[in-house]
């Protein structure tokens, strides 16, 4: 009982860690792709110099909101997993190969975490920040186009993080699909009373 249930926890949090960041990384696109061909104005940013870049400032606003709710989901699902890895020590076949296999997985688990840990707090406040100076600033091209430069090359880079999380996290299911649950110690049999 304690095998399955601590394997439902893990692939229950790891499926959805994984479905969350491949949704994003397929839905920002699309959603980019989308509201530019549009061509929407926002009544709130009317900067002149700004003059085609309301579809991608909104598209921007609706993806990082997006990413701000996955960032929550991930850290539920992280540390559920991180748990539940420490629960498979106690219940899992661990000889031979499959302890590799278990070392792998917590090695891409933490890299995964890394990243992510990484991007939230490193990389998106540098995001957000430029965002808003590039904004607040578009007007005056001597600040708003070093910021446009500095938002560009972060926002690359929280690209390329989630990805790598996307990797990691797929590495660790290719990796857990021969989990299996630790043998039962065979019973001692006394030796025959019989026997000479």
């Amino acid at each position: 009982m304690g095998f399955q249930l601590v394997q439902i926890l893990y692939w229950l949090a790891l499926s959805t860690w994984f479905g969350g960041v491949m949704f994003i990384a397929v839905a920002a696109p699309v959603i980019f792709r989308t509201i530019r061909e549009r061509k929407p104005v926002l009544p709130d940013v009317l900067s002149v110099n700004l003059d085609g870049q309301h579809g991608t400032l909104l598209a921007g606003t609706i993806v990082g909101n997006l990413l701000e709710r996955l960032a929550l989901i991930e850290l539920v699902c992280a540390a559920v997993l991180l748990l539940m890895m420490i629960g498979q020590l106690f219940v899992i076949d661990l000889t031979g190969s499959n302890a590799k296999a278990a070392i792998l997985r917590a090695v891409l688990f933490f890299l995964a975490a890394g990243l992510v840990a990484y991007d939230r707090w490193a990389v998106w406040p540098r995001i957000i920040e430029t965002r808003q100076q590039y904004i607040d600033h578009a007007d005056e091209p001597e600040v708003a186009n070093p910021a446009r430069e500095v938002f560009d090359r972060e926002h690359h880079k929280s690209v390329q993080l989630l990805a790598g999380v996307l990797f990691a996290l797929l590495g660790i299911i290719l990796f857990s699909g021969a989990i299996t649950p630790k043998r039962a110690a065979a019973p001692l049999v006394p030796p025959s009373l019989t026997s000479p």
